[in-house]
């Protein structure tokens, strides 16, 4: 017999996104190479775990989650600090719920929405790159990236669906 948090209590669910949050960023952390040293890139799992969360409960990413997220991830990848920080303010600003959006909570229309909110922050962080460096960065690496997380967003989302035994986000 499963023994139930009281319902309606925020931190079973809030400490679960920060141990997913964590652990996302370990993951991008984590440098994978070919033999011939060619670095392979991963999916964007923070921006995934963030917005995932920020669908079920908004509440869940607030202003300042955002930017702490992106600056862990700015320090453990080595970028210019801010950058991330930047782009998912500015991607998580537009892609708020907004509760007259009949599509807001379906499956189709969650991915359609985390797919302009991917887009949005792989374009701020482009431009944030750019203006750190002094020049117009190489989108190569970053194209990559944000192609391989909207590939890998539709299963992630479909997984917790499933895992709330439910076929939406409601």
């Amino acid at each position: 017999m499963r023994i139930t948090p009281e319902r309606g209590s925020v931190w079973p669910p809030l400490v679960l996104m920060g141990l997913l949050l964590s652990l996302a960023l370990l993951m991008v952390a984590a440098p994978v190479r070919l033999p011939d040293g060619f670095l392979v890139p991963l999916p964007n799992l923070p921006l995934m775990v963030i917005f995932i969360f920020a669908v079920r409960r908004p509440e869940f990413a607030p202003p300042w989650l955002l930017v702490l997220a992106g600056l862990a991830q700015d320090l453990l990848l080595g970028d210019p600090l801010g950058i991330w920080a930047l782009a998912y303010l500015v991607a998580f600003t537009l892609a708020r719920p907004r509760l007259k959006d009949g599509t807001q909570r379906t499956l189709p229309g969650v991915i359609a929405r985390f797919w302009v909110t991917c887009l949005t922050a792989y374009a701020a962080a482009w431009a944030a790159g750019s203006l750190a460096i002094g020049s117009a960065a190489a989108p190569g690496g970053l194209i990559a990236e944000a192609v391989i997380t909207m590939i890998l967003f539709p299963p992630a989302a479909w997984l917790f669906a499933r895992r709330r035994e439910r076929a939406t986000f409601s």
